[in-house]
């Protein structure tokens, strides 16, 4: 991507910030999770109990969803190995991770894939979210923040916000 691109990303991040401040949608706390296409899916929690922001963020585009009576369910997958493995820099190396998936009354509405030590993410206060909260930054992508964790680290997130998106209600 080059710096022309990051323009573009960040006019779209900040259409996406004045987009959930006019719908009073502005999230406390974040979870990014980078998906296999570059983009990213990200689910807000909202003020007041009032339920999840879904941001499906792809590039210099974005698409949102309100879920009010939101669920987050998660189920063990597995990346085989292909290539040679992950070694010298050919195929995948193979990893356990979790499907998260995100319902609306029972109904799926968007999923992705997180493996350990593989998959960027950040789970983030409103105070530590430079993508929403932050300063244009011409040389860096918007969400240039997410890095991949340890399995635990992953583990406590994600139960974190299972038990947090339980109470988004």
């Amino acid at each position: 991507m080059h710096s022309e691109n990051f323009s573009a990303a960040w006019d779209a991040r900040d259409e996406l910030v004045d987009k959930l401040r006019r719908e009073e949608c502005l999230p406390l706390r974040m979870l990014y999770v980078r998906n296999n296409e570059g983009g990213a899916l990200a689910a807000g929690l909202l003020p007041g109990h009032a339920g999840l922001v879904l941001i499906d963020w792809r590039g210099s585009a974005f698409t949102t969803r309100v879920l009010r009576e939101p669920e987050l369910t998660t189920e063990p997958i597995e990346q085989k190995a292909d290539g040679f493995g992950g070694m010298f820099g050919f195929g995948e190396k193979g990893a356990h991770g979790w499907l998260l998936r995100f319902l609306e009354r029972g109904e799926p509405v968007a999923e992705v894939e997180l493996y350990p030590t593989i998959t960027a993410f950040a789970d983030m206060l409103a105070s530590d979210d430079r993508f929403l909260h932050g300063r244009r930054k011409p040389r860096q992508i918007p969400l240039w923040q997410l890095k991949p964790e340890a399995r635990a680290f992953c583990e406590t997130v994600i139960s974190l916000w299972v038990r947090l998106v339980r109470e988004a209600v």
